[in-house]
Formats: structure tokens, sequence, C-alpha cells
């Protein structure tokens, strides 16, 4: 008898820049640190991102923080508001020294895109989820072990 398929994690990748988006999405792939396959999703800007987040739970979001509009500083306030505990991990060409904002109190983890690969994104998903007190993403999909 097989072993019943399980639903991949949602992922969402939020960057104004297809590229990025891309490259992001190709690495996090190989980061991956769950047993579950990710699917991921993306979004150009923070409207489209928070209107996506109305209608899934995602398990991890990856947040430029330079955004048209909406920054990601407040994207991310907006996420927090919510009341949901998403690990997320900022992205940045700036260094984190550049952003002033307390990303890590609100549950977020810094890694600057020059800085990206597998080991380092492995990191900084680790540390998020450390910062939100979580043991591995929650979603609404999951059943219990």
């Amino acid at each position: 008898m097989e072993a019943p398929a399980k639903t991949a994690l949602p992922v969402l990748i939020i960057d104004d820049s297809e590229t990025d988006r891309e490259i992001t999405a190709h690495c996090l792939g190989k980061a991956w640190p769950f047993e579950r396959e990710m699917a991921a999703d993306f979004a150009a800007d923070g409207h489209e991102a928070l209107e996506k987040m109305r209608g899934t739970r995602y398990a991890l979001i990856a947040l430029d923080w330079k955004l048209p509009g909406m920054g990601g500083g407040e994207v991310l306030r907006n996420i927090c508001q919510t009341g949901v505990r998403i690990p997320v991990v900022v992205l940045s060409g700036l260094r984190r020294d550049q952003i002033a904002e307390n990303i890590e109190s609100l549950g977020a983890s810094f890694l600057n895109k020059d800085d990206m690969d597998p080991v380092s994104f492995h990191e900084a998903i680790a540390e998020s989820i450390r910062f939100l007190g979580l043991t591995r993403p929650h979603t609404t999909a999951e059943t219990a072990p």
C-alpha cells in the first residue's frame, strides 16, 4: 500500500524583479529544509502579496525589502498584524545595518541577495523559525503528526 501523498507547502516569493523571483525560487528549492515539497507562488509588490495571503496560508515568505509602493517593512508589519506567525526571510541588496527597522522583533531574518546560496538561505529560514518560536511551518491544510 502506498503512503498518502503529502500536499506541498506553499511559499510566497515577493519581489518586483522577475529575475530575482526566479533566482530566489531556485535557491530556495535547493535550501528547502522540510520533508514536504514546496509550491512556489509569486507576487510583484506588497499589495499583490497581501491579497494572496488573504486566500492562502503560506508556510514561508521570502520578502524583498525594496518594493514599489508598499515597501517590505510595511508588508512585514501587515503580516504581523494578522496574528499569523509565518517565517519570513527579508531579502535585500542592502546590508543589514542599512535597514533601520528591527525586522527580527517582527519574526523575520535577513539575507543579503549577494550572499544568497542554499546554505545561507537554509540558515535564514531556521533563524526566522527560531525567532517565531516555531519548530516547523504550519499550514491550515496540515494534519497533526
